[in-house]
C-alpha cells in the first residue's frame, strides 16, 4: 500500500536539511509517496512541490507583515488536506513559528507528526513546550542536550546529529584540500562571508558585508575573499 508523506521547509536552509530528509525516505520506505513545501532542492530529492517556499521566509516586523497572507493561504490548503486525510505522515522542518499552526492542524485531524529540528525553546519561552507536546507526536533534535529538556516537557524526543556536523564527518578535507578545491593560495589569509539564507537578509546584510570585506583586504590584513553561497 502506498503511504503519502507530506515534508514542510519555509526557508532555504530547511530545503536543504528537508532533501536529505527525503533522499533518505526514499531509500528506506517502499512505495512512499513524498509531497513538499519546498524548494528546488526538495525537488530534485524526489518530492512532488505542492508549494515553493518562495515568498514565504521572511525577517524583520514589516516583512513579516508582508507575508502573511501567503502562509494563511497556505495553511487553509493544508487544512482541506489533512481533512480529507491525504496524508499518512506529516514532518516539519524548523521554521517553528508556522509549521506550530500546520501541527496542531494535522493532530487535529489524525494525522502522526514528526518534527525535524526542534524550537529553541530552551533558550526562549520555555513555556511554549505545552503547546509543542500537544501538535508533535516526537522530535528529533539536533543537539544532545534538547531530547532530555524535551522528555522533561512531555514531548517524545530523540537525537539523530546535526546534519552539518554529520555531513561534514562523512567526507571529511583536510586544510589544503579543502583551499585547492575553493581555488586558494595555501598560505593566504581568508576571509569566509555568511550573508545568510534569505533573500531580505542577504538583501540588507550584503552591501555592509561586501565594503567590511573589500576595506579588509584593501588594508592587507585579508588576502582572498570567499563568500558563501545560500
Amino acid at each position: 500500500m502506498t503511504r503519502r508523506i507530506l515534508v514542510l521547509a519555509g526557508e532555504p536552509s530547511g530545503d536543504l536539511h528537508g532533501a536529505r530528509i527525503i533522499s533518505a525516505l526514499a531509500e528506506l520506505v517502499p512505495d512512499v509517496e513524498i509531497e513538499a513545501v519546498g524548494g528546488p532542492r526538495m525537488a530534485r530529492a524526489g518530492a512532488t512541490l505542492r508549494r515553493s517556499i518562495d515568498g514565504l521566509s521572511a525577517m524583520g516586523f514589516v516583512e513579516i507583515l508582508h507575508k502573511i497572507p501567503a502562509h494563511l493561504d497556505l495553511l487553509r490548503r493544508l487544512q482541506r488536506d489533512f481533512a480529507a486525510r491525504r496524508y499518512d505522515l506529516v514532518i516539519t522542518v524548523d521554521y517553528p513559528g508556522f509549521h506550530l499552526r500546520v501541527a496542531q492542524a494535522a493532530k487535529r485531524a489524525g494525522i502522526p507528526v514528526l518534527g525535524y529540528i526542534a524550537p529553541q525553546l530552551w533558550a526562549w519561552r520555555p513555556g511554549r513546550a505545552e503547546r509543542w507536546s500537544r501538535a508533535v507526536d516526537r522530535l528529533a533534535v539536533i543537539l544532545p542536550f534538547e531530547a532530555e529538556f524535551f522528555r522533561a516537557h512531555g514531548i517524545e524526543a530523540t537525537y539523530v546529529g546535526h546534519p552539518l556536523v554529520d555531513r561534514e564527518a562523512d567526507a571529511p578535507l583536510d586544510r589544503e584540500t579543502a583551499r585547492a578545491e575553493l581555488g586558494l593560495t595555501p598560505a593566504s589569509r581568508v576571509l569566509a562571508l555568511f550573508p545568510g539564507s534569505r533573500e531580505g537578509e542577504i538583501g540588507r546584510l550584503w552591501p555592509l558585508y561586501r565594503e567590511a570585506a573589500l576595506r579588509l583586504r584593501a588594508s592587507g590584513r585579508v588576502d582572498e575573499i570567499v563568500v558563501a553561497g545560500t
